[in-house]
């Protein structure tokens, strides 16, 4: 299912052990391939950044789940 990319800024991101890791908050798309290759995310402690390269997606519907 397609999706706007819009709808995917601010989502909550789990690890598939359930643990919270923060919220997106911008995403890098790889213009060569025509894809997302990364999300971009803020975590909890003083809105610290950090990527998380898109193929550790596991899973998004109304939370992003990754495998890190």
């Amino acid at each position: 299912m397609a999706r706007k990319i819009s709808e995917l800024y601010d989502m909550q991101v789990y690890t598939i052990d359930g643990l919270y890791l923060g919220i997106t908050d911008d995403f890098i798309f790889d213009d060569v391939e025509g894809k997302l290759a990364a999300l971009v995310i803020t975590t909890g402690r003083g809105g610290e950044k950090k990527t998380i390269p898109y193929d550790a997606v596991r899973a998004c519907k109304d939370i992003f789940i990754v495998q890190v």
